[in-house]
């Protein structure tokens, strides 16, 4: 399934339109890119994930966690009356949301929102989260992801984990300290993304000490530029993708580290920002990309914020965007040339 969505993100880049190349030295590439972000709201109050018609529950859920942290209110962004949280409601309401990390966005989109997730729409989402959870795996949903989604999103709650969530978790860690998509744990098949909303994740346990493989490994397979990509190595290439290095910031804001000791991994990440103040992917494919931008938001705005020496007091640091931050969607489709959904 996540190779096929890569070849379909990777195909859907090449067939886009591509913008000029090279960064746009925006002012404000924060207010940049949610001045673009805006004119992507769709007629219901919410985002597409930009390969189908229609709004999409991650991305929406993604665009609310954009622009929470970069400090606005998505109450107050509204299209023929509608708000990207009523757009979730809907989607709730209709059925259309199901499985603990697709639930887990939304729990921490509304969390963010500050509305109450144990009435969001109607549900319960921390009700709802628990029952996809498996007592004999430790693990919620379908992995590692979705386990992380949820424990981020039970924790912003202030809900207890259940006994062996943690421990579930950590059973699916490789020798690299790198976490797959499904859990998978043939060596190599780790990845940045799910490694970093682990790491999130493990935070908001309380857990930190038990994420010092992971931050080795993103030591380890920078890029020279400073961002990070899906994987390495990877068949799919290995150049610098914005929802990658904004997710892996996150983890190493969430986690104390000072980005400065970090090869600047912000400036390659304002280096995939197109002159519309929407982010590209990656170098390779210059199209706008709102799962790219919805993640690569809150990553700049907590350095634009001061918090680049590693203050995780911001509420959505610790809890986890994403990027992003990104799960489901916006991960699974940043996968382009590579790879990443809810």
């Amino acid at each position: 399934m996540i190779r096929r969505l890569v070849l379909v993100t990777a195909i859907a880049g090449w067939l886009l339109a591509p913008l000029p190349a090279g960064a746009q030295a925006h002012a404000d590439p924060v207010q940049a890119a949610l001045d673009w972000l805006r004119a992507q709201q769709q007629p219901d109050g919410g985002f597409s994930n930009g390969f189908v018609p229609g709004s999409d529950p991650g991305a929406t859920a993604d665009a609310v966690l954009a622009i929470v942290a970069a400090g606005g209110d998505a109450r107050e962004w509204k299209i023929n009356g509608a708000t990207p949280l009523d757009a979730l409601q809907t989607a709730l309401a209709s059925g259309a949301i199901g499985g603990a990390g697709a639930l887990a966005k939304v729990a921490l989109a509304a969390e963010a929102a500050r509305l109450d997730v144990r009435s969001f729409g109607g549900t319960d989402l921390t009700a709802r989260i628990l029952e996809d959870y498996a007592a004999e795996t430790g693990l919620f949903g379908s992995g590692p992801f979705d386990s992380a989604l949820a424990i981020q999103a039970l924790r912003a709650a202030g809900v207890e984990l259940p006994q062996g969530a943690v421990d579930g978790l950590l059973a699916t860690r490789l020798a690299d300290g790198t976490f797959a998509f499904n859990g998978d744990l043939t060596p190599g098949t780790g990845d940045s993304n799910t490694t970093a909303a682990v790491v999130l994740a493990l935070i908001a346990a309380g857990e930190q000490q038990a994420t010092a493989p992971s931050l080795d490994y993103f030591r380890a397979v920078q890029n020279n530029d400073g961002g990070w990509t899906y994987q390495k190595p990877s068949a799919f290439g290995e150049a610098t993708d914005a929802n990658s290095t904004a997710l892996v910031m996150q983890a190493l804001l969430a986690s104390g580290e000072d980005l400065s000791g970090w090869n600047d991994p912000a400036s390659a990440l304002r280096a995939l920002q197109q002159p519309s103040g929407a982010f590209a992917f990656n170098a390779d494919a210059p199209a706008e990309n709102l799962l790219a931008t919805v993640q690569a938001i809150p990553a700049l705005a907590m350095v634009s914020d001061g918090i680049a020496s590693g203050d995780a007091s911001t509420p959505w640091t610790a809890i986890g965007v994403g990027a992003a931050v990104v799960a489901l969607l916006a991960i699974l489709a940043a996968v382009v040339l590579r790879r990443r959904s809810a």
